[in-house]
């Protein structure tokens, strides 16, 4: 048809075309491995209904989730997903599954009605079936509601199965994060060159959302930070439309980029005009404490040993410190971009580390009253130790 025409018979014209992050052969190793997890930890079942676990195992996502979604795994049939009708028009787009694993409901019905007849379909209702317990997305309501419907059903409380496989990253998870650090890299290049003294911290941030989704970044799980001067006192600031940049100040940049759902981040430091020897001194313990926690990093050491490492810089100079050393970084939906809910390097914490893991490690140096400094890498676990996704000017950046 000649382009501008008009399609007189209203025949369709356009078709679905699939977006696959992965090749399906790498769904079905992570489909694979889960089986044998619920198989060995003695149930027939799974239900999965956190966005990160469920875009895991399906390939799925969605910026709805905040109409519930359900994925049902059962070894040895084809698992079945459950979605709201109007988001499960794209399923052909975002996902590996067939439309018969598919399962919707509308507006005015309930979500776990259709789970009903999901678990139905796979023959269920008298089986061991785990639920995860520990994410936001299956109310209290809604526990109840399958409980009395399905009263010959065994729920088990059954969280972190998914997030344990997530924890090793494969190669061609690794190499989606290379490319969202990419992306944080360009959005902080575009700080530099873009600032002018005197704009607010809201047109400093326009430039880096510019460049960052012109590069391919997608919507990311946690908005990026921009803090200068006083703004700097209160931890998570996103920009001001009417704070200015004025000589003399810190500009604390913290961003992510996303790529297929996978997040890599970087922070970076930039001050207006000469640094003060104090704000040199303060960088270059940020700097020490980030380069302690990448060489305590490699195989067979705990998170809580890497950040014991950090902390011995921070004590022999006055530092306090509030948070952890890092988190893992993978799968991203708000309202984090991180996976620090289930791999994080913190005190008292004795996950072994493994080849594949990776890591945002976030150093910053704050003082009552002086400007914040910080700086950041993602890396990943080696064989022999970490190596760097991020790569990027360090030390305070005048602009």
């Amino acid at each position: 048809m000649p382009a501008g025409a008009v399609n007189m018979n209203h025949e369709p014209t356009m078709k679905f075309l699939p977006e696959p992050a992965f090749p399906v052969a790498e769904f079905e190793g992570r489909l694979a491995a889960l089986n044998e997890k619920i198989l060995s930890g003695g149930l027939d079942a799974m239900v999965i209904h956190i966005p990160e676990n469920i875009n895991y195992i399906s390939g799925w996502h969605t910026p709805g989730y905040y109409y519930p979604q359900m994925l049902i795994v059962k070894p040895g049939s084809r698992p079945i997903i459950i979605l709201r009708a109007l988001e499960a028009l794209g399923l052909p787009v975002r996902s590996w599954f067939r439309q018969d694993q598919l399962m919707a409901y509308h507006d005015n019905e309930s979500p776990v009605g259709e789970l009903v007849e999901a678990l139905k379909r796979l023959e269920l209702t008298r089986s061991r079936v785990g639920l995860e317990t520990h994410g936001w997305f299956f109310t209290v309501d809604m526990n109840r509601e399958l409980a009395d419907r399905l009263p010959d059903m065994q729920l088990e409380p059954s969280g972190w199965l998914v997030e344990s496989l997530r924890q090793k990253k494969s190669p061609a998870e690794i190499e989606q994060i290379r490319r969202a650090c990419r992306i944080a890299e360009i959005g902080i290049r575009a700080g530099i060159d873009n600032f002018r003294a005197g704009m607010t911290e809201a047109e400093l941030a326009g430039h880096i959302h510019h460049a960052m989704v012109s590069s391919g970044c997608e919507y990311v799980g946690l908005p990026i930070f921009v803090m200068s001067g006083h703004r700097q006192l209160a931890p998570h600031s996103v920009w001001s439309s009417e704070k200015r940049i004025v000589p003399g100040e810190n500009i604390f940049l913290e961003v992510a980029g996303s790529v297929n759902r996978y997040a890599g981040a970087l922070f970076r430091t930039l001050v207006v005009g000469p640094p003060t020897q104090r704000n040199i001194e303060n960088m270059a313990i940020a700097e020490a404490m980030l380069d302690a926690a990448m060489a305590a990093i490699r195989p067979g050491t705990t998170s809580s040993c890497v950040n014991q490492a950090v902390k011995c810089i921070a004590d022999r100079n006055g530092i306090v410190l509030r948070k952890r050393a890092g988190y893992s970084m993978g799968i991203n939906f708000a309202p984090d971009w991180g996976e620090g809910s289930f791999l994080t390097l913190q005190e008292g914490d004795q996950t072994v580390l493994e080849p594949g893991m990776v890591f945002h490690l976030p150093q910053a140096v704050r003082r009552a009253g002086e400007p914040l400094v910080a700086s950041s890498e993602t890396v990943v676990v080696t064989e022999s130790g970490c190596a760097q996704l991020t790569k990027f000017e360090r030390g305070l950046i005048e602009v």
